[in-house]
């Protein structure tokens, strides 16, 4: 009864679009209530959730992107991809997937980099002669890329959430996934684009290459100074992240002087209430995490699903996860699905790294995928036309990109081959 009563109380809450940070806990204190458990239970569970010191690392991740994008160094990134990509059809379409792959490994997020790209480049698009669905399909499937390409924010809560997952192990295993993802959305967009012929540009000669390209340099040296840093064993995951907003900080505001002391308090604002909302939701999540270890859900889980073969689990599992990131924030699903789903896969004999590059890979595909996907209702209104036009035009991309998880599902040594090869 106290199980169904936590259920009941968390579909419902969900339904009426309750905040999911504020439904877990609203759930879990029903159930501790009903089930006649101390309410000091939540504090407890709560403070221990949010006392993490790999939870450090969200904040500073946030900055940095926040200081990069008021720094204005996308007209670099996409200038810096145009000039190697301009002159084939659907150039703009792959200055677009090429920016946001940049700029994953900057950002982070998929709203910003949806919403912060969107408003350049979907009006240039559209002057070009793309369809405005078009534009806008264009956007939302790129900017899943920015969850996938490390450092990830999404990677970081989901290693913290069900634990014995290296963060930089899952770093490493979604980078090839990710430019698979690119590859084949520009292939569909170029396909389109002949079909449609659609303009191109003029071949930049190598001059203008090397001049990109140096314009660019300094937001490429990001990921480089942190991912290095990892994997080079020099930091830890959370210093490389605090690294990375130093070395933000210090080229937006005394090299490019882009950023002054006027914007700094809303960028810290924003950060302070992006990552905030992000780390009440880890919390939320630990206190649901032991409702649902005091029921031994996963226990009764294991008893049926532990006759299904490897394959036959990660399929279940990849259908269920598009089904709930269609209606779920790919950081809420993390935290609810994932200290249920990969106990059970590790049962299976499945590498955690490689079961947590499928559960994220599979989450920001969610984000572009209807009824409720974030990204639809960032890009739809900057090209001012519906959801469902959107979708219309972005499906194939989506597909795709489904077609790379599959991929990812089915052979394991596309994810865990660079893991492998730096020791993880």
């Amino acid at each position: 009864m106290e199980l169904i009563l936590f259920l009941l109380c968390f579909i419902v809450l969900l339904i009426i679009g309750f905040p999911i940070a504020l439904n877990l806990l609203t759930s879990s204190i029903v159930y501790l209530f009903v089930a006649d458990y101390p309410l000091a239970l939540v504090g407890q569970r709560l403070f221990e959730g949010m006392n993490g010191f790999a939870l450090l690392a969200v904040p500073f991740f946030v900055l940095m992107g926040q200081l990069m994008l008021k720094g204005r160094l996308l007209e670099a990134l996409a200038d810096f991809v145009s000039a190697f990509f301009g002159h084939m059809k659907g150039s703009l379409g792959f200055v677009v997937i090429g920016t946001c792959l940049l700029m994953g490994s900057i950002v982070g997020l998929a709203v910003a980099v949806a919403a912060s790209l969107g408003s350049l480049m979907i009006p240039m698009m559209k002057e070009q002669g793309y369809s405005p669905g078009f534009s806008s399909a264009i956007m939302s499937a790129a900017a899943i890329l920015g969850p996938i390409m490390p450092p990830g924010v999404l990677m970081v809560i989901y290693c913290i959430a069900v634990g014995r997952t290296s963060i930089a192990g899952l770093f490493l295993a979604t980078i090839i996934p990710a430019f698979l993802i690119a590859a084949s959305q520009m292939y569909i967009v170029h396909r389109r684009a002949l079909k449609e012929n659609l303009p191109s540009q003029a071949k930049a000669e190598w001059p203008e290459k090397r001049e990109k390209m140096k314009a660019a340099v300094p937001a490429l040296l990001l990921p480089v100074i942190i991912l290095g840093g990892i994997f080079g064993r020099i930091c830890t995951v959370t210093e490389a992240s605090a690294v990375g907003a130093l070395y933000a900080f210090v080229y937006v505001f005394f090299v490019t002087r882009k950023v002054t002391l006027r914007d700094l308090p809303g960028i810290f604002l924003e950060t302070a209430l992006t990552s905030g909302l992000i780390i009440l939701l880890v919390g939320a999540g630990t206190v649901a995490a032991w409702v649902v270890a005091n029921e031994q859900i996963v226990s009764s889980l294991m008893a049926p699903i532990s006759h299904l073969p490897a394959w036959g689990f990660l399929l279940l599992v990849n259908v269920l996860l598009i089904f709930f990131g269609m209606f779920m924030d790919d950081a809420a699903s993390a935290v609810v699905l994932g200290p249920i789903i990969a106990p059970i896969a590790w049962s299976l004999g499945i590498d955690p790294i490689h079961i947590g590059a499928i559960f994220c890979t599979n989450l920001v595909i969610g984000l572009a995928t209807p009824p409720f996907g974030i990204i639809l209702f960032v890009t739809s209104p900057i090209a001012k036309v519906t959801i469902e036009e959107t979708f219309t035009h972005a499906w194939p991309m989506i597909a795709a990109s489904i077609g790379v998880l599959l991929v990812m599902t089915f052979f394991p040594q596309t994810v865990l081959w660079l893991p492998r090869l730096f020791g993880y």
